[in-house]
């Protein structure tokens, strides 16, 4: 049997590795052999955060690469991520950093200040 500490290396070494993949819980458990409700109380249990809310939060931060450098249109970055709508991606940019993403790549100076961008 694996042990909590490998198996949540291995958790996020997937969520990392299938940031553009449209990863998801549902996927990681069936991977792991394990009940998704199970890998989400053990992955909170330990990280203290969602594993939803981690995933979707590293898919945006990673996001943030491809704003600032490409030309990609940023309804080709949502569906990149696996955002299955452009809204959904600017909504939840906004919530998780206080900026649209079309702000964000338009601004030229900013600092991020308690997970709020300031221009």
């Amino acid at each position: 049997m694996i042990r909590t500490n490998e198996l949540l290396k291995n958790v996020l070494t997937d969520i990392e590795k299938g940031v553009r993949d449209g990863i998801k819980a549902d996927i990681i458990a069936k991977k792991h052999a394990l009940s998704e409700s199970h890998l989400k109380r053990l992955f909170k249990s330990i990280i203290n955060q969602p594993l939803g809310f981690y995933i979707r939060t590293h898919k945006l931060t990673e996001s943030i690469d491809d704003l600032l450098n490409t030309d990609l249109k940023i309804v080709d970055i949502a569906l990149d991520y696996g955002f299955e709508y452009e809204q959904s991606y600017i909504r939840a940019f906004k919530r998780e950093f206080g900026i649209t993403p079309g702000k964000f790549r338009k601004s030229e100076n900013f600092v991020m200040d308690k997970r709020e961008w300031r221009t």
